[in-house]
């Protein structure tokens, strides 16, 4: 009997050790791919901060555009007589 207890602790105890390495496996793999995750999101977020800092850019350049333009009209404009 004792003998018999024996072996189905052992048989548990096997058991237990496989799914614990089965479990350590499947974490390894779900840390290796949040990684690859994180490393392709890390890269779109660079990627979409250029993106951003060229739109504001080009922004700020319109704007000094149009105030240039303003400025030009103005000038323009103030070279026609009032009365015209």
């Amino acid at each position: 009997m004792f003998n018999n207890q024996f072996s189905q602790l052992e048989s548990a105890i096997q058991g237990l050790i496989s799914q614990n390495q089965q479990l350590q496996q499947q974490l390894q793999q779900q840390q290796q791919q949040g990684e690859q995750q994180l490393a392709a999101l890390q890269q779109q977020l660079a990627q979409k901060q250029d993106e951003l800092e060229s739109l504001q850019l080009a922004a700020m350049e319109a704007e000094e555009q149009q105030q240039a333009t303003a400025q030009q009209l103005d000038a323009l404009l103030a070279l026609i007589p009032a009365g015209r």
